[in-house]
């Protein structure tokens, strides 16, 4: 028994696995109930209880798995217009980023992701009544596909691209269903360019995966939950939640 949970669970300390459980658990609540966040609660915390490399590796699969699982919950509700518009863009934007990693700070572009995110959230919040500003604060093709590339180089560098993309997404999704749906869908393909970056580099290793692995049974049971409570909110009421978490994510971006 010892020698099994020395297999899956590698250098990684039994209660600190127990911590990781709720953490994951979180994550993927976060992402099949809302689309965006799900990375942002996930990456600082699973920092803290392990080594950087070690805790980064671990962060790139289970964001994958996460965003397969809300494909997978979400099938074919995605918008391929918006998904046409934003993904080749963001994935030349990845592609810059990780070029970028050794010259520009990971905390830098988050002071700046953070600032971007409270402006936006508190604006898109003031027009939900206001037909008139959501009109002018909708950006057009040309601006996602900017938002698209932006959101690409900050998700290599920092893993904070969804906030960026939503500027776009948000705005343009006819139901709360087709804003996690395509959300999703965006992560999970930007999320296998960067498992097989961790690959060749390295980072992601045998003793990850092996943990990666215990802790799927979290990650599946906070998805179903998470998707249970997207079923149950208000378009209206979800815009609302959106608008509020992306500028509470903003403060948390800025403040650490």
């Amino acid at each position: 028994m010892d020698q099994l949970i020395s297999l899956f669970l590698g250098p990684v300390d039994p209660f600190i696995f127990f911590v990781l459980l709720a953490v994951i658990f979180g994550g993927a609540f976060i992402t099949s109930g809302f689309g965006v966040g799900g990375g942002i609660l996930m990456t600082p915390l699973v920092l803290l209880l392990l080594p950087p490399k070690f805790g980064i590796g671990l962060v790139g699969p289970m964001m994958c798995v996460m965003a397969a699982t809300g494909v997978r919950q979400y099938w074919k509700q995605w918008d391929n217009r918006c998904l046409l518009i934003l993904l080749p863009a963001m994935m030349v934007g990845i592609w810059v980023g990780t070029h970028l990693l050794a010259i520009i700070s990971a905390h830098t572009v988050k002071r700046i992701v953070g600032g971007l995110a409270i402006c936006f959230g508190g604006l898109q919040y003031l027009s939900i009544d206001r037909p008139a500003w959501k009109e002018r604060l909708r950006p057009n093709s040309w601006q996602g596909v900017g938002l698209g590339f932006a959101s690409g180089i900050i998700s290599a560098l920092a893993h904070v691209g969804g906030i960026v993309f939503s500027f776009y997404l948000l705005p343009h999704s006819r139901t709360k269903e087709a804003f996690v749906g395509t959300t999703v869908f965006l992560f999970f393909t930007s999320g296998l360019l960067k498992v097989g970056t961790y690959i060749s580099y390295h980072i992601l290793t045998f003793p990850i995966l092996m943990v990666s692995l215990a802790l799927l049974p979290a990650l599946l049971l906070g998805s179903i939950c998470g998707k249970r409570l997207n079923q149950s909110i208000p378009h209206k009421l979800f815009i609302r939640l959106i608008c509020i978490f992306v500028g509470l994510m903003g403060i948390w971006l800025v403040l650490t």
